[in-house]
């Protein structure tokens, strides 16, 4: 079983947690060098996936996301797809305030290319 991780929300940092089962992002992801922060976030779920979950549960909740940090979003659920029959057992929720199209949009995207379990949830402000 992998250590627990919990990364306090900045200004400019969402609040991340992970464990066994569960992987939450929330909050805002404007980082310049967004590499230095996701990497060892993308080392725990290479570590994760490697260990042969059974279910596991995304929960993405971002009030705003920029370019550079999409890309590692990406990047992290693609790496669930690599691994034959894991796709079946997740379950990924996109969260978007009412009124944010840019979000939704963003969401749909994201659901369009991972084909699995993608709900796209509309929150109040």
């Amino acid at each position: 079983m992998l250590q627990e991780i919990k990364i306090d929300r900045t200004k400019y940092s969402p609040k991340i947690y992970l464990r066994d089962g569960n992987i939450h992002f929330e909050g805002r992801s404007v980082l310049n060098d967004p590499y230095h922060f996701y990497q060892p976030v993308f080392s725990w779920i290479e570590q994760y996936i490697d260990s042969e979950p059974k279910d596991t549960r995304i929960d993405l909740k971002f009030e705003y996301i920029n370019t550079s940090s999409v890309k590692w979003i990406f990047e992290m659920l693609k790496t669930f797809l690599r691994k034959p029959g894991l796709k079946k057992q997740l379950n990924i929720n996109w969260y978007y305030e009412d009124g944010d199209d840019d979000m939704q949009e963003l969401g749909e995207i994201l659901r369009s290319i991972m084909n699995s379990s993608f709900h796209i949830i509309r929150t109040r402000e």
